[in-house]
C-alpha cells in the first residue's frame, strides 16, 4: 500500500487536537459540539455516561472525584487514578484513550483512519513513549508513529513561511504548553530538519500558573477577608473542608490568565463560606502585573534550560536565528518579553502556539506509508492488481526528481502513463515493464501530485495498488528523530554493575548498536535457570539503579538445547526504531541459538525475579561500602549504612511480596 498516514494529533496536557494533510494543505478538525478546534484533555464519569473535553470540564467543579485531568504526566507509570462515580481507577492509558476517541469524531469526512502520527515531548523517555503507542492502541488505531513536539513546531513553522530563507540555519524551540515544556535547539541541514540537543521537564506548564495564581493570589486575599484556617490546606487536601473551592478557582485562574494575554486586568468573582459561617461574596480584581510577578520566576528557569543547550553546544546567541514560541502559554506577554531579554534572541511568533504541533504532525504523517502488515496488502490488492513497489523522496530540495519502481505481475500489453495533476507534466504512454525509472519534474516550493496509470492493450485502466505519487518540492523533511538520554546495557563487573553505553543521548534514531557479554554463571538447559538482561535509560555514569528501566531480554534453560557455561560470549544487536520500540537480538557464541525481545513496555514495573536480583546486588554494595567504614573507623557513617540497609531491605521486602500476590 502506498498510501501515506497524512492524520496527526496533538495528544496535549491541557488540550488535544486532530488535523489531517490532503493535497499540499492541512485541515484542523472541529468538535462538531461547539465547532472548536481544540478538546481539552479532561475525562469526566457520570452515572453510565463517559464525558470528554468541555462537558467533563463543566462538571469538574460539581464532582472533581470523578474528573480526570492531566493525566498525560502520568504516562509509562503504574499510577491509576480513583473514579469516584465508578467505584473503580483508570490509568493514564486507558483516559488518553477516550480522547483520542473523542477526537476520532472530529473527522467531518466519514473517513476511519487506521493509522496516525501522535506527538510527544522530546523529554518523552522510551516508557512513556511506548505508553502513548498503547493509548493509540486502544483507541483502534493499527499504526501508530510518535514525533517529538519540536520538530512537529519546526516542521509547521519551516513549510509554511514563504520567501524566508531557512536552509542551513538554526533556531531554539520553546514549547511552554498546558502541562509539559520542551525547549530543542533544531538545524536545517541540505533541507532536513534535526533535533540536535534539548531540555525539557515533564512537570511544568501554564495549569501550574493557574495554581500559582490561586496559592499566591486569590487565597491571601481571601484569608484577609474571612477566617479560615489553613486555607491552602483544606483546598488542596482531598478530604479537606475547601476541596472543592480548590478546582472552582483554579477554572476562574484559567480564564484570568488567558484572558491577561491581552488585557492588563482581569476579575475572579466568587461565594464562600468560611469557618465561622460568614458567606463572603467576592470580586477579586487580578492584574497583569501581579501575575506576571507569580510566574516570573518559572520563566526564568525555563530561560535556564535553555541557557545550557547554548553552552553545551558553544553557541553565543547571534549563532541562532530565533526563539519560535510553541504552545498556549507563550500568549503571555512576560513569556516573550523575558525570553528574549534574558537571552538576546529574538522570539517568533509567526505560528499560531496552539495549532503548530498538530499542523507539524499531519505534515510528517504525509511523508509516512501506511503499513499495516498483511492487512495492508489485503486492503490494497483487489484481484488481478498489480502490485508496485515504489522508491522516491517524499521531500526533496531539487527540481527532478527521480521515480523508481519494481512491479510485481504480468506486464507484458500493458503501459503506464505518469502525469501531474496540474497538467504541466505527462509521460505519455510507454511499454510497462518489470522495473521503471522516470525523473519527475517539479513545481517549486508547493507539494506536487502525481497519477500513476496503466492500461492494457485496449487502453483499459488496469488495477495496481499504486494510489498516488506525492513530492514536496523546497518543503523540509525530518532527518530522524533524537533519543533523549543514554540507552545502557546493565554488566556484572567486580562484584559490581556498571553501565555500558549503547546509544548516546540525542543519537539520531532509528538507531543500530552491538555489545559482547559474558554470560556471569552457567545455565543447564532444561532447568529454570535464567540469563537476564536489563537495559535502563538514564546518565550512563549512574549507578543502574538511579535510571529508569527499559526491558528485560531473559533466556531461560528451558529453550536451550544445550548447556551455556559460565565466561561464554553472547553477541547483543539493539535497534531502536524512530518511535523508540528495542529490538535486542541475543546469539550465543559459539554457533549457538538466537534470542529475540521487543522491549515495548507500558508500564513502568519489573519481574520480582529481577527485582530481587537488584535488592540483593544493593544489598552486597552497602556491606562493601560498611566494610571499607570500619577500616577507616567512620562510625556516623557505619551507622548510616546499617539504618539504610536495613530500610532498604524493608521495603523492597514488602515491594517483592506485592508483586508476587
Amino acid at each position: 500500500m502506498n498510501s501515506m498516514i497524512n492524520f496527526g494529533i496533538d495528544l496535549g496536557t491541557s488540550n488535544s487536537l486532530i488535523a489531517k494533510f490532503n493535497k499540499g494543505t492541512v485541515e484542523i478538525f472541529k468538535n462538531p459540539n461547539g465547532f472548536k478546534e481544540t478538546l481539552p484533555s479532561i475525562i469526566g464519569f457520570r452515572n453510565d455516561r463517559i464525558l470528554v473535553g468541555e462537558q467533563a470540564k463543566t462538571y469538574m467543579e460539581k464532582d472533581h472525584k470523578s474528573i480526570v485531568s492531566r493525566f498525560k504526566r502520568k504516562m509509562g507509570t503504574t499510577e491509576c487514578f480513583k473514579i469516584k462515580s465508578l467505584g473503580q481507577s483508570k490509568n493514564p492509558i486507558e483516559l488518553s484513550a477516550f480522547v483520542l476517541k473523542e477526537l476520532k469524531t472530529f473527522i467531518h469526512s466519514g473517513e476511519m483512519p487506521e493509522s496516525v502520527v501522535i506527538t510527544i515531548p522530546a523529554s518523552f523517555d522510551m516508557v512513556q513513549s511506548n505508553a502513548t503507542k498503547e493509548a493509540g492502541y486502544a483507541a483502534g488505531f493499527k499504526q501508530v508513529v510518535l514525533l517529538q513536539e519540536p520538530i512537529a513546531a519546526s516542521l509547521a513553522y519551516a513549510n509554511k513561511e514563504k520567501n524566508m530563507d531557512l536552509k542551513n540555519s538554526q533556531w531554539i524551540v520553546y514549547d511552554l504548553g498546558g502541562g509539559t515544556f520542551d525547549v530543542a535547539l533544531v538545524k536545517i541541514i541540505e533541507g532536513e530538519l534535526k533535533v540536535v540537543d534539548h531540555e525539557g521537564d515533564n512537570y511544568l506548564g501554564s495549569s501550574d500558573f493557574d495554581a500559582l495564581i490561586v496559592e499566591r493570589i486569590i487565597a491571601p486575599q481571601l484569608e484577609k477577608k474571612g477566617k479560615f484556617d489553613d486555607l491552602l490546606g483544606q483546598m488542596k487536601s482531598e478530604t479537606g473542608k475547601y476541596n472543592r473551592l480548590w478546582y472552582r478557582l483554579l477554572g476562574e485562574a484559567e480564564r484570568a490568565k488567558i484572558e491577561l494575554s491581552t488585557k492588563t486586568s482581569s476579575e475572579i468573582e466568587f461565594s464562600v463560606e468560611d469557618d465561622d459561617g460568614k458567606m463572603i461574596d467576592s470580586i477579586f480584581p487580578i492584574t497583569r502585573s501581579e501575575y506576571d510577578a507569580v510566574i516570573k520566576e518559572t520563566i526564568d528557569n525555563t530561560a535556564e534550560m535553555l541557557k545550557k543547550i547554548l553552552t553545551r553546544n558553544s553557541l553565543r546567541p547571534q549563532d541562532l536565528k530565533f526563539v519560535l514560541m510553541v504552545g498556549g502559554a507563550t500568549y503571555t506577554p512576560l513569556v516573550r518579553n523575558r525570553v528574549e531579554e534574558l537571552l538576546g534572541i529574538p522570539v517568533n511568533t509567526g505560528i499560531d502556539p496552539t495549532s503548530a504541533i498538530v499542523v507539524g504532525a499531519a505534515y510528517f504523517a504525509a511523508t509516512k506509508a501506511i503499513n499495516l502488515g498483511d492487512k495492508t496488502v489485503e486492503k490494497s490488492i483487489v484481484p488481478g492488481a498489480l502490485r508496485i513497489k515504489v522508491a522516491y523522496n517524499r521531500a526533496s530540495q531539487e527540481r527532478e526528481e527521480m521515480f523508481s519502481a519494481k512491479v510485481e505481475g504480468e506486464t507484458s500489453g500493458y503501459f503506464y502513463r505518469i502525469t501531474r495533476d496540474d497538467g504541466g507534466y505527462d509521460s505519455g504512454l510507454k511499454n510497462l515493464s518489470a522495473r521503471i525509472v522516470e525523473d519527475l519534474p517539479l513545481l517549486e516550493d508547493t507539494y506536487n501530485l502525481f497519477t500513476f496509470k496503466v492500461y492494457d492493450g485496449q487502453h483499459n485502466p488496469v488495477p495496481t495498488d499504486l494510489d498516488s505519487i506525492q513530492i514536496a518540492q523546497g518543503k523540509y523533511s525530518v532527518v530522524g528523530q533524537m533519543l533523549p538520554e543514554d540507552l545502557s546495557l546493565v554488566k556484572d563487573k567486580d562484584y559490581d554493575t556498571i553501565l555500558d553505553r549503547i546509544f548516546s543521548r540525542n543519537s539520531v534514531l532509528p538507531a543500530k548498536g552491538k555489545k559482547t557479554v559474558d554470560v556471569s554463571k552457567s545455565v543447564i538447559h532444561g532447568s529454570d535457570d535464567q540469563i537476564r538482561v536489563i537495559v535502563v535509560e538514564g546518565p550512563s555514569e549512574n549507578h543502574f539503579t538511579a535510571n529508569k528501566t527499559v526491558g528485560y531480554l531473559e533466556i531461560s534453560g528451558k529453550g536451550l538445547k544445550r548447556d551455556i557455561l559460565r565466561g561464554t560470549e553472547i553477541d547483543l544487536t539493539f535497534e531502536v526504531s524512530e518511535s523508540r520500540d528495542l529490538t535486542v537480538n541475543a546469539y550465543v557464541n559459539p554457533s549457538g541459538p538466537e534470542f529475540s525481545q521487543i522491549f515495548s513496555p507500558a508500564k513502568r514495573h519489573v519481574p520480582v525475579e529481577t527485582l530481587s536480583e537488584e535488592v540483593r546486588m544493593l544489598d552486597e554494595q552497602l556491606v562493601r561500602e560498611k566494610i571499607d567504614a570500619i577500616g577507616s573507623e567512620n562510625y556516623e557513617v557505619i551507622e548510616n549504612l546499617e539504618k539504610l540497609r536495613l530500610c532498604w531491605n524493608f521495603r523492597a521486602k514488602s515491594c517483592c511480596s506485592l508483586w508476587m500476590t
